[in-house]
């Protein structure tokens, strides 16, 4: 769900910057006319306007106003070649609306999640450092924790140290014997039931970083609360894919 949220965003941005170069303008009032190209009038208003909320700044009057001038005429050309009227523009639209639809979603869901990270969270997460880990995953998810006792399983044992950042945030949440499903992009899920935890005899480290540690848990229950959302939306729909015909 992260990474198909990063991949709209860049569509989006690809998209908005597309529409900034192609979007005809509206006709002004001769009075308020900063420059002209080829019969078409602009204002200053509209021109810093229409800069400003694309990041572009400048106390230089002539640099807008030429910067201003290379934009108008492309868009110019690309309208004496009807690029406007072609169907792959249309598209575009199309495209834009949508993906500016799922981001107005998705930006939505993710401020209304409601994420505690307490210093319990914290202590646990560092109590795991430095050891040696056993855990499953599970063939199958599991209703209950008598029922994850007795799932079978792959089964990894592994320096806590060593393992992938989401790995290692999910397991130090859990207690020898417990599990918990783990949801991935899409309607993959699985789970992980934590087995054993060991003393190493590596020696502790510098002082873990609380505030970044809080960052991580944040970051992480955030997401797995998206994907749990995202998982239950699609669960819920009625979805039919249609078999290709050989």
């Amino acid at each position: 769900m992260k990474y198909l949220y990063y991949i709209l965003a860049i569509v989006v941005a690809i998209t908005l910057l597309s529409l900034f170069f192609l979007w005809p303008e509206q006709k002004i009032p001769q009075k308020d006319v900063l420059f002209t190209i080829n019969g078409q009038n602009y204002t200053r208003d509209t021109i810093t306007s229409q800069y400003s909320k694309f990041g572009y700044h400048s106390d230089n009057a002539s640099e807008i106003i030429d910067t201003a001038i290379s934009r108008e005429l492309l868009i110019q050309e690309a309208q004496k070649q009807a690029i406007d009227k072609e169907e792959s523009f249309k598209a575009a639209l199309k495209d834009y609306y949508e993906n500016g639809l799922i981001k107005i979603l998705l930006d939505r869901k993710n401020d209304a999640v409601q994420i505690e990270i307490t210093d319990g969270d914290i202590d646990r997460y560092i109590s795991f450092l430095n050891t040696l880990v056993s855990f499953t995953r599970l063939d199958q998810i599991p209703k209950s924790n008598q029922e994850a006792a007795k799932a079978t399983g792959i089964s990894t044992t592994s320096p806590f140290n060593d393992l992938a950042l989401p790995v290692k945030l999910l397991l130090s949440s859990l207690s020898p014997g417990s599990f918990k499903i783990k949801y991935d992009t899409g309607n993959e899920q699985y789970a992980i039931r934590l087995d054993k935890i060991q003393p190493t005899m590596n020696e502790a480290g510098s002082a873990p970083d609380r505030k970044k540690i809080r960052r991580i848990l944040d970051d992480y229950k955030r997401e797995q609360s998206l994907n749990e959302w995202y998982t239950d939306l699609r669960n819920q729909a009625s979805i039919t894919i249609q078999k290709e015909n050989h």
